[in-house]
């Protein structure tokens, strides 16, 4: 008992290491006020905010270390009873060995109940040190350590971080809402817009589930009683068909609300459900209400050999457009939720699972849900990241193969972003980039739950998908036409030049990996090279096919491709001239792996180029628009960059180098292993950048760059180069 002994001293004021709550003698209500606690308030002031708070934030935890010993006390009363009940019925009563036996198992028992002890004492005594928090007085509430409804807090301080819920206030809430919704009460109405404990409690609690999902914690008992409560209710009003969605639909179509206050109920519900569906801080999708998993599941569809006759392909398409027609209400309700809300990974990644299995029927049943639906149900359940990796990769963060719905128990990642990629999407592919988003957002170092290698094995799976020749045919040629600003129509085009914006997405990731893109082993060597994570090293392995393959899809986008190509062609122009202006020794690494990746966007610029090509104009139309553009954003914001000018003249010029390079016929898609990488090239940009700082040799090296040189007397230093070059 030494550990309570000595945390009952913390609070009786006997130890000297914490805040004094209370003297250990005292008559008065004024003795009862440690001259600790005087000064703790006014050093913190926000933990400390009253007397009263800390009195209150007192008794609870001393009501709590009350109830954990009287548990301790009744649970050692419980082994005991049992020992004695073991001992009398024991087979062989005089055989010390079965006897120990049956002690030891029951000493076991109470071993581990004192454990459980010293974990609440050190709870109690963590709650003592940080004082009356507003985390701390509601689970001192949940507990039931501060009365019957646990809302001192709130009422003395009027905050309601401090305000504890559960079931009950859920009640009054969903009450308010059916009767503004249905009936257009006006107290109703006047309360959900203007008291604090209705909507504003509701977001209060969706603050506190997105602070749990930052720090790895659970909502507590009440706050998870509470969210379910305030559905379950929802989802049985009065009416002749119940369901939540249907009171949604009633909600949208209510006349007796204005469009701001329609607005505030849903998006505040929208972002309770998400947070209800994630079952890392205590909720999970089983406590939806059952329309809603129902919706997020897909269609029930009959097995394809027994659709036989035209009923049977009604009854086959009436299933999908009565689960279409919720899934579209589902679609509504989510999307009005915050954009930093995310629900739980297997929420979302359901809703990611149908979509993919469904949205192929858009255009072939017609109605709902249309694209623009599932673009919504994208949007929302891509938030999650855990979610995006199990499309990318059919793992969870922790390695186990992931089990899909059975509604989608065949998807595959190769299927799932077939679908996504090749789908024509009125976004240009914004949100569905969302999927890999996240794989280049803060690359390099680890966040609470993803880490890099995490965001590097996504990489290497979608990059892996890439070496396949099936899954390269679906992205480059998607069946889908484009018209251009020329009026020219595009047909059969990639991924990358269908949808723009997961071009550019795409292209944010070639930027956050460009190390790993420029890297140089296996290129031009025999045998497999692993596309992989690789742990010793800590980055990410890339094989040659599934580079070029990737960042065609990037380039086919002309934005995307002369962002990249820009940034490219700078890092080309920065490694040159750190290389011309050592004056020791010179490491050629960086000027090789430099020219590595600006070959290898060149070549997927000239398989682009030759692709469109057989369509429209001949073969270097494409590359050279595209190179073009990046020279004239060069040359006219020179200054915007953020380079010196060696670099940005440096850069100029390897664009304009690239063009006299011609373009070789391509296929669609042009498995080539490596040939972009030209450490002699690199070596013409070292020559440039040094003679950029010399006039003489400058004016003789623009001479030998007139039109007419070939590439080989470009660089072929005039005879007062310098040496060491």
């Amino acid at each position: 008992m030494s550990t309570f002994e000595e945390l009952h001293a913390v609070i009786s004021g006997r130890a000297g290491s914490y805040n004094t709550i209370t003297q250990p003698v005292g008559f008065q209500f004024s003795d009862l006020i440690g001259e600790g606690l005087r000064s703790a308030a006014g050093e913190n002031h926000f933990h400390w905010s009253s007397s009263m708070m800390a009195c209150t934030h007192a008794y609870g935890v001393l009501d709590k270390i009350s109830t954990d010993v009287q548990w301790y006390e009744n649970k050692i009363e419980e082994i005991k009873e049992n020992l004695a009940t073991a001992l009398a019925n024991s087979s062989e009563p005089d055989n010390l060995i079965i006897y120990n036996q049956i002690v030891d198992s029951h000493n076991t028992d109470a071993r581990e109940a004192w454990r459980t002890l010293e974990t609440r004492c050190d709870e109690s005594e963590e709650m003592l040190r940080d004082g009356p928090t507003p985390e701390n007085i509601r689970a001192l509430a949940d507990g039931g350590h501060l009365g019957e409804h646990g809302l001192i807090g709130f009422y003395t301080t009027e905050d309601l971080s401090y305000f504890h819920v559960d079931e009950n206030q859920a009640e009054t809430i969903a009450i308010h809402i059916e009767n503004a919704v249905l009936h257009g009460y006006g107290g109703s109405i006047e309360a959900l817009e203007d008291n604090p404990e209705y909507l504003a409690l509701i977001a209060n609690v969706v603050g506190r589930a997105l602070t749990a999902q930052q720090n790895g914690d659970e909502l507590l008992d009440g706050e998870v009683e509470f969210l379910e409560t305030l559905f379950g209710d929802l989802s049985n009003v009065r009416g002749s068909d119940p369901g939540f969605l249907n009171f949604m639909d009633q909600l949208n179509a209510s006349e007796h609300l204005s469009d701001s206050l329609r607005e505030e109920i849903k998006r505040n519900l929208a972002n309770s459900m998400l947070v209800l569906s994630d079952d890392n801080i205590g909720g999970g999708v089983d406590r939806l209400p059952t329309d809603v998993q129902e919706a997020a599941n897909g269609p029930e569809f009959p097995e394809i050999t027994s659709v036989e006759t035209g009923d049977d392909v009604d009854a086959y398409v009436d299933t999908y457009r009565a689960w279409g027609s919720e899934f579209a209400t589902l679609s509504d309700f989510l999307g009005s939720s915050g954009p930093g809300v995310q629900g739980g990974t297997e929420f979302s990644t359901t809703l990611l699972g149908t979509s993919a299995t469904n949205l192929m029927y858009t255009q072939l049943y017609g109605g709902e849900p249309t694209g623009e639906i599932f673009q919504d149900i994208i949007d929302v359940a891509s938030r999650n990241e855990e979610a995006n990796y199990v499309i990318l990769t059919g793992e969870d963060f922790d390695g186990n193969t992931y089990q899909h719905h059975e509604n989608h128990a065949d998807l595959t990642p190769e299927s799932a972003l077939t679908t996504f990629y090749s789908y024509d999407w009125d976004d240009d592919g914004a949100t569905v980039s969302g999927i890999t988003d996240w794989i280049a957002r803060s690359s390099g170092r680890d966040l609470i739950e993803v880490t890099d290698e995490l965001r590097g094995t996504a990489l290497a799976s979608l990059m892996g998908m890439l070496e396949n020749e099936d899954f390269r045919d679906s992205l480059f040629g998607t069946d889908h036409a484009v018209e251009d600003e020329d009026g020219l129509e595009w047909l059969d085009v990639s991924a990358g030049h269908l949808n723009g914006e997961l071009a550019d997405g795409f292209g944010d990731i070639f930027l956050a990996y460009m190390d790993e893109f420029a890297e140089t082993d296996g290129l031009g060597e025999e045998g497999e090279f692993e596309t992989r994570w690789n742990p010793d090293l800590g980055t990410v392995e890339l094989s040659p096919e599934s580079r070029l393959a990737f960042t065609q899809l990037i380039v086919a986008d002309p934005d995307a491709a002369a962002r990249i190509y820009e940034e490219v062609l700078l890092n080309t122009g920065e490694t040159m001239a750190e290389y011309a202006s050592n004056t020791g020794d010179r490491d050629h690494i960086p000027t090789v792996l430099a020219g590595s990746l600006q070959g290898l966007v060149e070549e997927a610029l000239a398989n682009e180029s030759a692709t469109r090509g057989q369509q429209h104009g001949d073969a270097a139309t494409y590359q050279t628009g595209v190179s073009n553009s990046v020279v004239d954003v060069l040359g006219s914001a020179a200054g915007d960059v953020g380079a010196p000018g060696v670099v940005v003249e440096i850069a100029k010029f390897a664009a304009k180098e690239a063009l006299a390079i011609p373009i070789h016929e391509a296929s669609q898609n042009v498995a080539t292993p490596g040939e972009w990488a030209t450490n002699e090239r690199m070596q013409g940009f070292a020559i440039a950048a040094l003679a950029h700082g010399d006039p003489e040799l400058m004016a003789a090296w623009r001479r030998l760059g007139s039109p007419g040189r070939t590439r080989t007397e470009i660089f072929t230093c005039p005879s007062n180069t310098r040496s060491g070059t």
